[in-house]
């Protein structure tokens, strides 16, 4: 999960909003948790063990329907273009004095600046 770090909220009516000044940054944490330390929002892509991941994703919430949480998960291993960039990363860091930089203003190879994935 990343943060703006905003730390103001205006609201008009019922819909929160924000505004921003000047460039955005998104500030993420470790790939990996700390030791002795549960696996959570990005990491928890990294466990390596699917079942593992289901039941990490569906242990602050009982309402959530478990196949669900499955078919997503599967849906976003197999399609989601920074989840496989992020586990190729963590396959080639040999160590934890690496930084990953996400340039939004770069376009990959053969694609145009229009396409995202969300």
């Amino acid at each position: 999960m990343t943060s703006f770090g905003s730390t103001k909220v205006i609201r008009d009516n019922f819909m929160p909003s924000f505004k921003i000044q000047g460039q955005i940054y998104h500030r993420t944490g470790s790939l990996l948790p700390i030791p002795d330390e549960d696996y959570k929002f990005l990491q928890i892509y990294f466990i390596r063990n699917s079942a593992r991941e289901v039941d990490q994703r569906c242990a602050h919430n009982n309402s959530v329907k478990r196949s669900i949480v499955e078919q997503l998960q599967t849906f976003f291993h197999q399609h989601n273009e920074l989840v496989a960039l992020f586990t190729t990363a963590l396959d080639r860091m040999p160590s934890d004095n690496h930084k990953i930089v996400i340039r939004a203003d770069k376009v990959p190879v053969g694609q145009y600046a229009g396409r995202r994935v969300s």
